[in-house]
């Protein structure tokens, strides 16, 4: 292609990491160096990016015979553009920034078995979550929806939920019904200039509500499986306006299996 930069990145990872258990109480923490050094023909290679990321987990089991556990977390995260952002055809941006995270979660987790009861096994999570995103990487339609680009979002806040459930009965000795559900609320809005119009919008092609549902049955080496997936209402701009507004989606897909020896 011409004018092509034929680009090249080096990274180099220095990671440390420990972890340290009293009682019920589990804890963990990291840090990574993280170097970065692109190189570009034809063009100005990009500078050096050179960034520390941490991260402290902590886990606590309050019932020795009960597998129910309260977890937390923050973390700093930080993610470079692909190649294919930064100089694939019509849509790369070459400038793009690096994007940074820090993120903070609450969260349980509880699990269930039974081998000899109609409920083999149970159980459920529920996170809740903040983010605050610097330079946010997004692909963003240019006037026509075949012509794409990347750009930065200065700042962006993120707050959500996720919720999980799932079941699993034995009715039979060879059969097992299992069914799983995932919900997730998420508010994601650009907080960069009050003086835009779109201050605190949520942000282009992130839905408020999506999820799924999965039921399976398995008898013997037969399989039989029923998926839903949602997807809910959202923007494709960064004005939340009716000329902006993208209906829901959702798919069902129906599989049956069997197993050879």
């Amino acid at each position: 292609m011409y004018g092509f930069v034929y680009p090249r990145r080096y990274s180099h990872m220095l990671s440390l990491a420990t972890a340290y258990t009293l009682g019920p109480l589990n804890m963990q923490a990291s840090a990574v160096y993280t170097h970065i050094d692109d190189k570009t023909k034809l063009a100005e290679s990009p500078t050096d990016k050179n960034v520390w990321t941490q991260a402290v987990y902590l886990s606590y089991k309050p019932f020795e015979k009960i597998d129910f556990n309260l977890r937390a977390f923050w973390k700093k995260s930080f993610r470079m553009p692909t190649f294919n952002d930064l100089y694939y055809a019509d849509m790369g941006n070459s400038k793009l920034e690096p994007e940074q995270t820090q993120q903070w979660n609450l969260g349980l987790k509880y699990d269930g078995y039974n081998n000899r009861s109609l409920f083999a096994s149970w159980g459920f999570s529920t996170d809740v979550y903040y983010n605050k995103v610097k330079d946010k990487i997004i692909a963003y339609p240019k006037g026509s929806q075949f012509r794409w680009t990347m750009l930065n979002l200065g700042r962006v806040e993120i707050k959500g939920i996720d919720v999980t459930a799932h079941v699993t009965v034995n009715p039979t000795r060879k059969l097992f019904i299992t069914g799983k559900l995932q919900y997730t609320y998420q508010e994601a809005i650009d907080v960069t200039n009050p003086a835009d119009n779109y201050y605190r919008d949520q942000i282009p092609y992130i839905p408020w509500n999506s999820g799924s549902a999965l039921l399976e049955a398995q008898y013997g080496q037969w399989g039989l499986n029923y998926s839903f997936i949602y997807t809910g209402e959202r923007y494709n701009q960064q004005e939340n306006i009716i000329y902006n507004h993208t209906q829901p989606w959702y798919t069902s897909d129906l599989s049956l299996m069997r197993d050879f020896h």
